[in-house]
């Protein structure tokens, strides 16, 4: 039964980033490359918040501390990645398949965030992983009826998908220097913040069904989070053909 329980969770947790590696990212050494680099950064984060989390002796059980400075330290290096980004931004749409596409900078976003996706999920998750090989099934605490491998699970996946898009709608805020752009930016820091702290509903004692709340609210933020990029991308002809009569 163990068996069963492992390899469900590693599909649930891993099953879309796989997918979209394969289908996608793999298809492209340009996107292979921007990934490794994204994940690269993403590292950084966490060995940063590993040392202060380490060094903050007296705090380290009190998750939602851990939260404030590990959400801070990534979205800051979300924001170094994209200067990277910004400086060899002209040599990538020479080599890109479409060097004149105005969703170039949404696609490397894109690719960045995948990036972040696969790194986040692989250090959260792999351990609980494989923990769920062995002999015993550990409940979850606010959803007695399932098991912490399986809300694990689902949380890693949605926060894979998330950080897609955060990191999508970040480059497309950082890029635009505008008040939509600024506020793009405070949408993926404060969704950040509430998709992190809505986590601690799976831990808790107190509020019955927090793991399904939980859920809830990560889903929300992915379906507003996905429409701000559809958004985005209805824009894009616009501006480039207004920007093209404005040159003519």
């Amino acid at each position: 039964m163990s068996l069963y329980t492992f390899f469900g969770c590693l599909l649930v947790a891993y099953g879309p980033i796989l997918s979209i590696f394969f289908l996608y990212i793999a298809l492209s050494a340009q996107h292979v490359l921007l990934t490794v680099a994204s994940a690269f950064f993403c590292l950084i984060a966490l060995l940063l918040s590993s040392v202060i989390w380490f060094l903050a002796k007296t705090v380290q059980s009190t998750h939602a501390i851990s939260i404030i400075y590990s959400v801070g330290i990534q979205e800051l290096l979300r924001w170094c990645y994209f200067l990277l980004i910004q400086r060899a931004e002209a040599g990538l749409n020479m080599v890109a398949k479409y060097p004149r596409s105005p969703y170039n900078k949404l696609e490397f976003g894109f690719v960045a965030g995948y990036g972040y996706a696969l790194t986040t999920s692989l250090v959260s998750y792999i351990s609980s992983l494989v923990e769920s090989i062995g002999p015993g099934v550990i409940m979850c605490p606010s959803c007695p009826s399932a098991s912490v491998f399986l809300i694990s699970a689902v949380t890693t996946s949605l926060f894979s998908l998330l950080h897609i898009t955060w990191m999508t709608i970040a480059f497309e805020g950082y890029s635009s220097r505008t008040w939509t752009g600024w506020a793009k930016v405070a949408w993926v820091v404060i969704s950040h913040y509430g998709a992190s702290y809505a986590t601690l509903l799976n831990t808790s004692k107190t509020i019955a069904y927090g793991c399904v709340y939980a859920i809830v609210v990560e889903l929300s933020i992915l379906f507003i989070s996905c429409a701000l990029i559809g958004h985005s991308l209805n824009l894009k002809p616009r501006t480039t053909a207004r920007r093209e009569s404005t040159r003519t």
